[in-house]
């Protein structure tokens, strides 16, 4: 082996394939954990659809993540976490030290995002489908 053809690593010689393996390989798992982490960024989305759902129902995401609410279907739909607008006070719950809140109406087509600063169990509904079920729940973890 000639000098050019190695690095030295704690006192011993590295063939330069040898090393060039290593550091591609750290390259390739390195950049899985980038698209890793770009597709949990991802699933913060919840889906409002024509079924007078939310897709997911439950989402888990950390403190200081904002969640978007998209409306897929066709009617308006909202995401309300305040037991002052709602039917039934059940379908709300806030975390100790969190804010009552409401998107207001999301045309079809629309979206709208929040940011949750306070972990603990959310729970939220629909005001014009809050009677159908459309409720979800939302865990902010610390």
């Amino acid at each position: 082996m000639e000098q050019g053809d190695a690095r030295r690593l704690g006192g011993r010689a590295i063939p330069r394939r040898v090393l060039l393996k290593v550091v591609g390989a750290i390259a390739v798992l390195g950049s899985g954990a980038w698209l890793t982490a770009c597709q949990k960024d991802a699933a913060r989305v919840v889906d409002m659809v024509g079924q007078s759902k939310y897709a997911p129902a439950q989402l888990t995401i950390k403190v200081g993540e904002t969640v978007t609410w998209r409306n897929r279907s066709t009617i308006d739909h909202t995401a309300t976490g305040d037991p002052a607008k709602v039917l039934n006070r059940a379908n709300v719950r806030l975390p100790t030290g969190a804010a009552p809140w409401d998107s207001g109406t999301i045309a079809a087509g629309q979206s709208w995002g929040r940011r949750f600063d306070v972990p603990g169990e959310y729970r939220y509904c629909c005001l014009p489908h809050e009677l159908a079920g459309m409720v979800g729940t939302l865990t902010v973890e610390p």
